[in-house]
């Protein structure tokens, strides 16, 4: 079976996961998601960000560098921003059609996960 391990991070913290869930399982693919305007300052980060995960937005992304219709089991994995999942995560899940996929989701977060999982599951 293949293995892709999805996930899109600001900070390196859930792209240090990502590599350690992939390298644990030792033949999965890794795939960054980004998006096409990434957030820079500080300031942006936590207020345009957050607007973002709040308002559900689905930024346009860079192109994929792999397929997720080309594997069969999926992580997907994202920072909680405004307790809920990151829009480049949101934008890959709408766009990668994952029905019929085996799919694990994983989330970074300093105080609460808030509905991050329940809004992957729903739009996955």
């Amino acid at each position: 079976m293949k293995t892709l391990v999805a996930f899109y991070s600001l900070d390196g913290n859930t792209k240090s996961i990502a590599e350690a869930i992939a390298e644990a399982l030792g033949d999965a693919d890794i795939l960054e998601i980004k998006p096409k305007k990434e957030l820079t300052s500080s300031f942006l980060k936590y207020f345009w960000g957050g607007r973002q995960a709040f308002m559900k937005e689905k930024p346009e992304l860079l192109p994929l560098e792999k397929n997720a219709n080309d594997y069969d089991i999926i992580f997907v994995g994202t920072p909680v921003w405004s307790w809920t999942v990151s829009p480049p995560i949101r934008s890959f899940i709408s766009q990668a059609k994952l029905k019929g996929k085996k799919i694990a989701l994983f989330c970074c977060y300093e105080g609460n996960p808030g509905k991050t999982f329940e809004e992957m599951k729903k739009n996955a």
